[in-house]
């Protein structure tokens, strides 16, 4: 059930061309009229593959309250077979942006997100490909470094959303279990002070004909 259950989830999560977001996430850093969210803004990229990019979390940064940050990181999990394995790649795509970090983790790993991307951003900054140290002209003259940020996206079912009853039935018990369980913060050992879980809807198929919409009023007298 749990199995059966992940696969729905999946197969209704929507992904898009990373690269067709560049652009509008160089131009939200560069516009100060935004707030600053972070210094360095960190996601879970559920996708699977570096060139693509969840469409909820391209959502978060851009029309849900536009985060304006320095770095943008994107971080990709792969679990591998080999139980030791902990190593990472990483990908600049947009310089002094945007970072993608693939990190392979063996089953007999424990999975500590944020120790391990500390590690990551360490490397990077020894070899001069990322520079951490506050924007701010206060703290930078002092060499304090930027803060993190990890906005997790949790997805939630509801069931009016779909006409099929099996599957109304296997993501409402995903959905139960998942309360009694770990949460995703707690699961990939993230600090979870600073950590923003942003809910968004589950959508599986719109049953188009059982929502009624609503129209206008008819002035008083027609």
């Amino acid at each position: 059930m749990w199995v059966r259950a992940k696969r729905i989830r999946r197969q209704h999560i929507s992904s898009k061309p990373l690269s067709d977001y560049y652009q509008i996430i160089s131009d939200i850093k560069a516009d100060d009229r935004i707030p600053k969210y972070a210094s360095n803004l960190v996601y879970v990229n559920h996708t699977g593959k570096e060139s693509t990019v969840d469409d909820k979390l391209i959502y978060s940064i851009i029309n849900k309250q536009p985060k304006r940050a320095d770095h943008y990181w994107l971080i990709n999990l792969e679990y591998v077979d080999a139980p030791d394995t902990l190593e990472y790649s990483c990908s600049t795509l947009v310089e002094d942006t945007l970072y993608s970090v693939t990190m392979r983790i063996g089953f007999r790993i424990e999975p500590r997100v944020s120790l391990y991307l500390r590690q990551v951003v360490e490397d990077l900054v020894a070899e001069g490909r990322v520079d951490l140290t506050s924007c701010y002209p206060s703290l930078r003259r002092y060499g304090v470094a930027g803060d993190f940020r990890f906005i997790i996206i949790h997805r939630v079912y509801y069931p009016e959303d779909s006409f099929d009853r099996r599957h109304n039935l296997l993501m409402s018990l995903y959905a139960l279990i998942g309360k009694i369980s770990i949460d995703e913060p707690k699961a990939l050992g993230l600090d979870t002070s600073v950590v923003v879980v942003e809910r968004v809807p589950l959508i599986l198929s719109r049953r188009e004909g059982h929502v009624r919409r609503i129209v206008p009023a008819l002035p008083e007298g027609e």
